[in-house]
């Protein structure tokens, strides 16, 4: 029987914790802690695996696969690939699975509740001086892809304006309603800025944050570090402006940003919800099931 080892916190319910020992080995552990393990820790962990499971924030370099010349399967318990070195595994054979469409509409629903929340005054912040509507606001997202377009079903049903900007023209969403706008006059023209960029790639530099208009607010709906840290610490200090998080942006964005004045940002990740967790762990197993298979 193929060896599984699980190198993160992947965040999976017991239930489906069960149902992967059911296909290896009752005494897999589950890591419960939600920092990232070192290189060391995770070729440690990993042994002599084949199969290795790690969530979204990850880092597997060419130096782990190196260390780890057994392994033949990375599941990443999440969508993003970014921390991953495809090149490396695509070097040596190494099957790479991640699971997608799980979690947007959830995150999207977070957003609008936090979003919701400021322009009433129901929370910490109020945005403006009396409770305002989002309808007729304009929003801007930075980045279109499966989450960027959660957040815009959801905001064309608010009967917002909505803009986007995107690497590739989106044609479809453009004939529902959405414009495409250049960064510049995006940020320059919107209400409400969402970011749902890929996971850890700079979306907004300092630059962008001078074209940003006062009383504005900002959502980072993306993982990881997307944001020139001194920018928007400068930024949000001035104007009137605000800010929206969720713990998917990471520990280290939490600790920076968390008592910053007018900054929301709740130790909950947007996307995780009982219905995503069930999603999550399905698609998982799906993906070990469809390897195993094909490797005997």
């Amino acid at each position: 029987m193929s060896r599984l080892a699980i190198l993160a916190n992947v965040h999976l319910l017991t239930e489906t914790q069960n149902g992967i020992k059911e296909l290896f080995d009752s005494s897999i552990e589950f890591p419960e802690d939600d920092s990232q393990p070192t290189e060391q820790a995770l070729i440690e962990r990993t042994g002599d695996a084949e199969i290795v499971l790690i969530s979204p924030g990850t880092t597997i370099a060419s130096s782990y696969l190196e260390a780890c010349p057994h392994v033949k399967y990375i599941g990443i318990c999440g969508t993003a690939k970014e921390n991953v070195d495809q090149e490396a595994l695509a070097s040596r054979n190494i099957v790479l699975t991640n699971v997608s469409d799980y979690g947007d509409e959830p995150a999207a629903e977070f957003i609008f509740m936090q979003l919701e929340s400021l322009a009433r005054g129901m929370g910490q912040y109020q945005w403006k001086e009396y409770p305002t509507e989002l309808m007729g606001k304009t929003i801007g997202i930075v980045g279109l892809g499966a989450l960027g377009q959660a957040i815009a079903r959801l905001a064309l049903a608010y009967k917002m304006n909505v803009l986007y900007y995107s690497r590739t023209r989106k044609p479809d969403w453009e004939q529902q309603g959405l414009q495409y706008k250049e960064k510049a006059d995006l940020l320059s023209s919107s209400n409400v800025i969402i970011v749902s960029t890929p996971s850890n790639l700079q979306a907004l530099d300092n630059n962008d944050f001078s074209h940003i208009k006062p009383n504005s607010v900002l959502v980072q709906a993306s993982m990881g570090n997307c944001l020139d840290r001194d920018a928007f610490i400068k930024w949000i200090g001035e104007n009137n402006n605000f800010a929206v998080f969720d713990y998917s942006a990471g520990s280290e964005s939490y600790d920076a940003y968390k008592d910053l004045p007018n900054v929301v940002f709740p130790k909950i990740v947007a996307g995780h919800t009982q219905e995503t967790k069930l999603r999550l762990g399905d698609k998982v197993i799906e993906n070990l099931k469809q390897f195993l298979n094909q490797s005997h």
